[in-house]
């Protein structure tokens, strides 16, 4: 609530000079500046599978430090603020730019909404807001959002490409040491900001399975810092410090989460997956609750986990009809042509992003 308070007092008081500005900045300009906005770097890897379709688009960062994140990365980027006569986005931050001239065109992050959607008119502010399945927009549209299109999740894409081969997860296993004597777990949490994530349940505890099993760790880009560092200095377990995650869950034998969206993703690659159980919150959704409970084995403390791990190995997973149908749910038809798809709408909005053929 205090953020979407934070959000309305930004916005009301800055749009009549960001106006200004923007008009005043058109007159000298000889053609349309199209910008991608990144609210984080990891904002730019998603747009990869899709940018390849277009015309090269100026990335502009929120700040010095996802600026610094970039360049890490490889990508020249500008600083807000920022005048655009068109900004893409993978956040729902179209008040960023407040000014209805602006064509905005919306990612989500994650695939499919795994907590309640924000208000309709946050959405309603963008031209075009892109979806991962026609179940997702169906859900938005039945909240009074009505720019959503369904084009994939392109993040997605290298799973069907070839672009990730096993000499590639072979070297990757290798480069992180893991034991191949050894099953491997992948613990994921999201923001524990959410009030929906379960990490406070095993981060302090984690190191009890390393004689085990290899151990894994990636967390929401936001999640706290204090979680962030205990794990960072845990060296009991690989912590994943790269966007590429996909490669992560590739190697994994078991995934373990909350109701983060990476469970699309462990679905996609059919993974088993373990889940803690968390209270509910206002942004709980009961069908996203409903898919859980179906795609994997719930377990509500530490105690319960290695149990649940060792029934997986001994017993098998039987499971991977259910996680086939959450992946028809949350990413529809996965056929490695999402950042296609997505480059051809946003051409229909911004012509001059036409590759030349």
């Amino acid at each position: 609530m205090q953020q979407e308070i934070d959000v309305v007092f930004s916005y009301y008081l800055t749009s009549p000079f960001y106006r200004a500005t923007w008009q005043a900045l058109r007159l000298f300009r000889k053609k349309r500046k199209l910008i991608l906005y990144c609210d984080d770097a990891l904002d730019a890897v998603l747009f990869r599978n899709v940018q390849k379709h277009l015309k090269p688009v100026q990335i502009v960062a929120k700040n010095r430090q996802v600026r610094k994140k970039l360049k890490a990365l490889g990508y020249f980027s500008r600083l807000m603020p920022s005048f655009p006569d068109a900004v893409i986005m993978f956040r729902n931050t179209a008040w960023k730019f407040p000014c209805k001239k602006i064509i905005k065109i919306g990612f989500d992050h994650g695939a499919y909404n795994f907590k309640r959607f924000s208000k309709a008119h946050y959405y309603n502010r963008f031209d075009a807001y892109f979806m991962s399945s026609e179940a997702e927009v169906v859900r938005a549209k039945k909240r009074g959002i009505t720019t959503v299109r369904t084009i994939g999740f392109p993040k997605i894409d290298p799973v069907f490409d070839g672009s990730i081969n096993p000499r590639q997860l072979r070297d990757l296993a290798f480069r992180i040491g893991l034991d191949p004597k050894k099953k491997t777990l992948l613990f994921s949490s999201t923001w524990d900001g959410s009030g929906m994530s379960a990490i406070h349940k095993w981060y302090d505890r984690i190191s009890s399975l390393k004689d085990r099993y290899n151990l894994m760790v990636t967390v929401h880009a936001w999640m706290d810092e204090r979680y962030r560092t205990e794990l960072k200095n845990n060296h009991d377990l690989i912590f994943i410090d790269d966007y590429e995650i996909l490669r992560y869950i590739m190697i994994a034998d078991v995934c373990i989460g909350d109701t983060n969206s990476l469970l699309a993703e462990f679905c996609l690659l059919d993974k088993p997956i373990i889940t803690f159980r968390v209270p509910p919150t206002a942004r709980t959704m009961p069908d996203v609750i409903e898919l859980i409970e179906k795609i994997s084995i719930r377990i509500d403390t530490f105690e319960e986990l290695a149990p649940a791990v060792e029934s997986l190995f001994n017993n098998g997973d039987k499971l991977s009809a259910q996680r086939k149908e959450a992946v028809r749910i949350t990413l529809g038809e996965p056929d490695g042509k999402a950042g296609m798809r997505a480059a051809e709408e946003i051409i229909k909005l911004l012509p001059e992003l036409c590759p030349i053929r």
